[in-house]
């Protein structure tokens, strides 16, 4: 996928917003949304973000990469889980002048586009030890101030958290797949004793009620889960499963991304410590 910038940055002749009743685009002009499009959304540098995509020219382009990044911060700032966040994309016009996608014939996102991103941060962080987003909500953060500032009434919070949910999601999501892959794996040798209270993961419908319905308090909790589960399967299975694959990745993920505390209990690792 080719880094493309995004084009849509100001509303043409052609831009639905212009269609809308006026009764419509005065409620949207007097909501967030206004000084959003207006303050935050210029602001973010998406040219720090083409390192995550080829520079082949014949490949399919990115998603609008600040408009990406502008519906996580949007996905804090009203709490939402990755499911609210699409849906309001999709049915509020007051989300689509924020990010400006209004010119757009189509939303440009999909179910996955927020956890493909994700993804590549998660992989560039671990290839390079550089955290893509963090910086640019570092740079962003006198803008913030700027924001909240005229608008009281929306939930102050730090930029930084916007980085800081987006790596609990994606850590969340690595440690998913790597244990649902192994309870499959697991599941097809008909060895079922090794899956008590795992099952759920056989489920198809299971990794989006576990990351994608979950609001961004919950994720704490849940990814705490899923590290006791992995741990659980990989004390269970021992060596008669270390050649699979899916055994070598989940042992790695959890060396990369947990350790035991002096009390014996397997947590999340703390950021600073995870190393490329």
């Amino acid at each position: 996928m080719a880094f493309k910038p995004n084009e849509y940055q100001q509303i043409t002749m052609e831009d639905r917003f212009l269609n809308l009743d006026d009764r419509t685009k005065k409620f949207v002009l007097n909501s967030w949304a206004k000084d959003f499009a207006e303050i935050i959304f210029p602001a973010i540098n998406e040219k720090r973000f083409s390192v995550l995509y080829s520079d082949n020219p014949a490949s399919r382009p990115n998603s609008p990469v600040n408009a990406i990044i502008g519906a996580l911060i949007l996905k804090e700032m009203f709490n939402l889980t990755d499911d609210e966040l699409l849906a309001s994309i999709l049915c509020d016009v007051r989300f689509q002048y924020a990010l400006h996608t209004t010119s757009f014939k189509s939303q440009p996102f999909s179910d996955r586009t927020f956890s493909r991103f994700r993804e590549r941060l998660y992989l560039y962080n671990l290839e390079t030890g550089r955290d893509l987003l963090h910086e640019e909500m570092e740079a962003m953060a006198n803008v913030f101030v700027k924001y909240f500032d005229i608008n009281p009434s929306v939930k102050r919070m730090d930029s930084i958290m916007v980085s800081s949910s987006c790596k609990k999601m994606s850590r969340l999501e690595i440690l998913y797949t790597c244990v649902a892959n192994m309870v499959k794996a697991v599941y097809k040798t008909g060895e079922y004793e090794h899956l008590k209270n795992m099952e759920h993961y056989l489920d198809e419908d299971d990794r989006n009620k576990t990351i994608y319905h979950r609001k961004n308090e919950e994720i704490t909790k849940r990814l705490q889960e899923i590290i006791e589960d992995a741990y659980t399967l990989i004390k269970e299975l021992g060596e008669a499963y270390a050649e699979l694959p899916e055994y070598q990745l989940l042992q790695r993920v959890l060396k990369e991304q947990t350790e035991i505390t002096e009390e014996g209990k397997i947590v999340p690792v703390e950021k600073e410590k995870i190393s490329p």
